[in-house]
């Protein structure tokens, strides 16, 4: 037999659901931390893909401009028309961590939106503008750039001025937003898991635990033999199932134990009834005991009382029995023997025999 501690249903119900619950959250919580890192790629591509496009657009107007005047090839108007293109990229409204830049087709700085050294930029961008410029196609990825700088970007190549225009952001921006969402994620993901805990205890408590203790007490009620004409689960289910059961077994024990009760009453009453019939007619027996004094000579019997009765009378009065009187042949002879109507009856007997 096993003897060791008893589990309650409650700790078994939450040792097993609850471990699922956490894988799936667990599961969920990466799924979502690598959808949401997608989902930062992906918008930031296209923050700075609309940023470096508007800008565009409006280097592009300029230009226009000079061709519908004819101007494009007079470098005067030329070179004013590129300094307001350049103030539009001073206006441009971006974060601390991005930047706008300009190179020619030769790795020379045109533009730096946040003023930094001209030589650190032409020497990390510069190679990268001198290829963009040779195969003069404009980029809409995402790439990274090394060499101590870390940075995402996208470029266009602007051919009327020979110009590459890139759009950078620190990589760690990107990070930093990623390890937002994750914290963030990770942190909703803990307060469902102890919410789920919360409803698994709650739910198998309100659903189970209760229903059973109740349907617990009410078969100890059973088994003492106590009525039980309701239980408290109302649960379409198995458990309300289980209960109406027992309600039922309650009320056809109690009626077995109605009936065995009635009968055993029934039967105590026929007893005693016999019992007093028996005593009744007990009392109407009378039986000779002990030692009764009688006349040796007239054969009168002595009562409790001194009074001297005749036998036959004493024992009617003693006993059941009665007498019906007779003559033995022995008084009979000795009360007739010498009349002659007496010999003559019993020569006739003698004769017979």
């Amino acid at each position: 037999m096993f003897t060791g501690e008893k589990m309650k249903l409650q700790t078994k119900i939450t040792l097993s659901i609850i471990p699922l619950i956490l894988i799936s959250i667990f599961v969920l919580g990466i799924w979502s931390i690598k959808k949401a890192e997608e989902g930062v790629h992906k918008s930031t591509l296209l923050y700075m893909n609309t940023i470096i496009d508007s800008y565009l657009s409006d280097v592009n107007k300029f230009n226009d401009l000079l061709v519908k005047n004819g101007l494009e090839k007079v470098d005067s108007f030329v070179s004013e028309y590129k300094k307001n293109a350049l103030k539009l990229g001073e206006a441009i409204q971006i974060s601390d961590k991005s930047n706008i830049f300009i190179f020619d087709a030769s790795g020379q700085l045109v533009f730096c939106s946040n003023k930094s050294n001209k030589n650190m930029m032409e020497t990390v961008w510069g190679p990268v503008a001198e290829k963009k410029a040779v195969s003069s196609e404009s980029d809409y990825k995402f790439h990274v750039i090394g060499k101590g700088i870390k940075n995402l970007y996208v470029d266009r190549h602007f051919k009327p001025w020979g110009w590459i225009i890139f759009f950078a952001m620190e990589d760690q921006a990107v990070h930093d937003a990623e390890k937002k969402i994750r914290n963030a994620t990770i942190g909703i993901a803990s307060i469902c898991s102890i919410l789920s805990i919360l409803m698994v205890l709650i739910i198998s408590r309100r659903f189970f635990v209760v229903p059973i203790n109740i349907i617990g007490r009410s078969a100890t009620s059973i088994t003492k033999g106590e009525s039980v004409n309701q239980i408290d689960v109302y649960s379409k289910d198995e458990l309300g199932d289980l209960a109406r059961n027992m309600e039922a077994m309650s009320n056809s024990i109690q009626k077995h134990q109605a009936e065995i009760k009635k009968a055993n009453d029934e039967l105590e009453k026929r007893v005693k009834e016999r019992t007093i019939e028996l005593e009744n007619a007990l009392s109407e027996i009378k039986t000779l005991r002990g030692i009764v004094p009688i006349c040796s000579h007239c054969k009168k019997i002595r009562d409790d009382k001194g009074y001297w009765n005749q036998i036959e009378g004493y024992i009617q009065t003693h006993s059941d029995a009665t007498f019906s009187h007779g003559m033995c042949p022995e008084c009979s002879d000795e009360l007739y023997g010498k009349e002659d109507w007496y010999i003559e009856m019993k020569n006739e007997e003698e004769q017979k025999k």
